[in-house]
């Protein structure tokens, strides 16, 4: 996913206004002209694919974690999978009513997603890296820290940054997921220390192998060398 990027910013010396016409137009130049009907067909593919498959994803949570277990306790499989459909057809006609507008992003879709994905990427990430560190940290500080990162993030990119700051005088939205993320960490780190859980180890029950993979920590440096090496090769100012 990062490459063809790096390799778009090259050769078109990093003049692209909007970061989406990157892909396009790299294909544009290396492609075959014989072959463009055909890479349109399999990126059409594709973007069906993703979108199928993300439908379900948001269905089969919907109808499993939401209505299920809150809104009809009660509700039979044929009930479960109705309500789901239904719901999968709202939201499928909702995306689709407001995929044109995004086209107005004035960063690009690219940079519209990974800014918008940042409600819910950096409180999830927050919650696993406490999990896996900590002991005594309660449930009760993973449900905080999900509200408080979707709500103050919310709050910072759509309401301070347009109506208050301005684009030009607000941090990058990189540094905000920073700045929430060491946030997200104090508030979970701080529950825990006025309402401390107790341990509760988890059996294993054996279902899977789960001996480490002998090679795991030279694989592990070998990509971790690869990135900072990409970064280091292709941060240099032109």
């Amino acid at each position: 996913m990062v490459l063809p990027g790096i390799i778009a910013f090259h050769i078109f010396n990093g003049s692209l206004s909007n970061a989406d016409q990157a892909y396009p137009l790299l294909v544009n130049k290396v492609l075959p002209n014989y072959l463009l009907g055909f890479f349109a067909a399999v990126l059409f593919g594709a973007v069906l694919s993703s979108f199928n498959s993300a439908l379900n994803s948001s269905v089969t949570l919907f109808g499993l974690d939401i209505y299920k277990s809150h809104l009809n306790p009660a509700a039979d499989d044929l009930k479960v999978v109705q309500t789901g459909k239904r719901f999968g057809i709202v939201l499928a006609l909702f995306s689709m009513t407001i995929a044109p507008f995004i086209a107005y992003a004035p960063a690009g879709l690219f940079v519209y997603l990974q800014e918008v994905n940042g409600c819910y990427s950096i409180p999830i990430l927050t919650i696993i890296l406490v999990g896996y560190f900590t002991l005594r940290v309660p449930a009760l500080a993973a449900k905080i820290a999900i509200l408080s990162g979707v709500i103050l993030y919310s709050i910072s990119q759509f309401i301070l940054k347009p109506f208050v700051f301005g684009e030009a005088a607000y941090p990058h939205y990189l540094h905000v997921m920073a700045i929430l993320f060491v946030l997200n960490v104090a508030i979970m780190l701080l529950v825990g220390k006025l309402s401390p859980g107790q341990p509760r180890p988890l059996p294993d029950a054996h279902a899977v192998d789960m001996t480490p993979w002998g090679v795991v920590k030279p694989a592990a440096l070998l990509v971790v060398g690869a990135v900072i090496g990409v970064y280091l090769i292709f941060s240099r100012q032109r």
